[in-house]
């Protein structure tokens, strides 16, 4: 395992990162949702001793997390947090509603009703992820979709083709994960 070292400058504009192999490199820059952000930076890439190029400056565009495991949800709400794709796992459903259904029990059964004017929502990053802030404690379930299209929304479910529903609980971060729907499969 090969030992990579960082040096943070301390400033949004600068990161240098030494030591890593000659190839091709992934450089992401963000910034914290709640500050302000350039639109974009500068990160250079130092070669190894030996290997021609030296610095080499790459154009990076920073912008907001999306979410940092430090931030926490507002007081008395909760924060749904996950990545969701193809069933198959292999495409990440981007840049797409994400709606809460709020599950309804009463005795043994339960159903669940997706207001989507009203509903906590998100839209999906490109790698599929989203975060849903400021959710009242309680029971939801997660449709997936643009709710206005001739598609409906596809539900969360389980292996078994149950409706997944789960309880988001007032200052937790509940995390779903990867999810998988059938949203792209249809």
């Amino acid at each position: 395992m090969m030992n990579h070292s960082a040096t943070h400058v301390l400033s949004l504009k600068s990161l240098v990162i030494a030591g890593l192999a000659a190839g091709l490199l992934l450089v992401m820059g963000c910034a914290p949702r709640d500050r302000a952000a350039e639109p974009s930076a500068t990160a250079q890439v130092v070669l190894p001793e030996g290997v021609a190029g030296g610095m080499t400056p790459i154009p990076v565009t920073v912008v907001p997390a999306l979410f940092s495991p430090l931030e926490k949800p507002a007081a008395g709400r909760g924060m749904v947090v996950g990545r969701v794709f193809n069933l198959a796992g292999t495409l990440p459903i981007s840049l797409t509603p994400v709606y809460l259904g709020r599950v309804y029990r009463s005795g043994g059964g339960g159903m669940f009703a997706l207001d989507v004017a009203n509903a906590p929502q998100s839209v999906t990053q490109a790698d599929g992820s989203f975060v849903i802030a400021d959710v009242e404690p309680a029971e939801y379930i997660l449709a997936v979709g643009n709710a206005s299209s001739i598609k409906t929304p596809s539900v969360l479910s389980e292996p078994n083709g149950d409706v997944r529903a789960f309880r988001v609980e007032a200052d937790v971060v509940t995390n779903l994960g990867d999810a998988r729907v059938d949203y792209l499969d249809r």
